[in-house]
């Protein structure tokens, strides 16, 4: 009996002693941090109460993600370390274009919104045979490029450099955009289909022989830079201040935003959130 005693005496003294482990933060306390297979961490949240402002609200309709700030694109991922944000965005195609005749169409636009189009996470392609690109920003031109389609082999199928398929880096962070199309080579008409499309996404269709050329899908993914003001309130984990962040334009100009410090010693993407009050991974763990 005494045996049994002291034993119980021990469990006690190890259960009051033993400090248990913290638990990951990654949307604020009360809100859900995911939304199907899609991890959405503050500032974004599900619902009102749960994002920084309103353009951060996410809906999640039949566990897939949306952003009804933004005609509700669909997110497919947020980075805390980029300050991005991957949307899926729709194609623009043209395959009724007459011969020599051009045809421009709007992008996205992203209006008074805190997001814009990041420069070096998006590329602009366009694919087809004989056409011309024109991107075209507040009525200028912006980038371009322009295909032919010569013989090519399986070596260079994954090149997308002038032979059925053309990509350019965007010129600056964008707000909006249009794009231009234009047919180049005599016949019916032109066929091509153009798009912004995050940098490091590949559509290479196994038994196409140019890298994009014919990939069955209508929607494209686009990584957005999410910026924050004064009026946000921003406070980091561990009650840090955030720290004010540069983003140059290339043009002469700068987008100012806060950002919290997502170091690796602090920070852990899954788990982690260096945006919220109690987000930070301590020293110990």
């Amino acid at each position: 009996m005494k045996l049994f005693q002291a034993y119980l005496l021990l469990l006690l003294f190890f259960s009051l002693t033993v400090t248990p482990p913290a638990i990951a933060k990654y949307a604020k306390i009360g809100c859900s941090d995911r939304c199907g297979n899609v991890m959405i961490p503050f500032p974004f949240g599900i619902g009102a109460k749960c994002s920084i402002n309103q353009w951060y609200i996410v809906d999640c309709k039949n566990s897939r993600p949306y952003l009804p700030a933004l005609n509700n694109l669909e997110v497919l991922r947020v980075n805390l370390v980029s300050q991005t944000v991957t949307v899926s965005t729709p194609r623009i195609t043209d395959c009724q274009n007459p011969v020599r005749k051009s045809s421009e169409i709007m992008g996205v636009d992203l209006g008074g919104s805190p997001f814009w189009f990041s420069k070096p996470h998006n590329k602009f392609v366009l694919e087809g045979c004989g056409m011309a690109l024109m991107v075209m920003e507040n009525g200028s031109v912006a980038t371009g490029c322009s295909t032919a389609c010569l013989n090519v082999t399986t070596g260079n199928r994954n090149n997308c450099f002038g032979n059925g398929c053309c990509q350019m880096a965007i010129p600056q962070h964008l707000k909006s955009y249009s794009i231009n199309i234009t047919g180049l080579e005599e016949g019916e008409g032109a066929c091509g289909s153009a798009f912004l499309v995050e940098d490091e996404t590949s559509y290479v269709q196994a038994d196409s022989p140019y890298p994009f050329l014919f990939t069955n899908t209508s929607f494209t993914p686009v990584s957005l830079l999410w910026t924050l003001t004064d009026s946000d309130q921003l406070t980091c984990c561990n009650h840090e201040s955030p720290q004010w962040r540069f983003v140059d334009m290339f043009d002469g100009t700068r987008i100012d935003t806060w950002k919290c410090d997502p170091s690796v010693y602090f920070y852990d993407e899954q788990s982690w959130n260096p945006y919220l009050t109690d987000g930070c991974k301590d020293d110990g763990m």
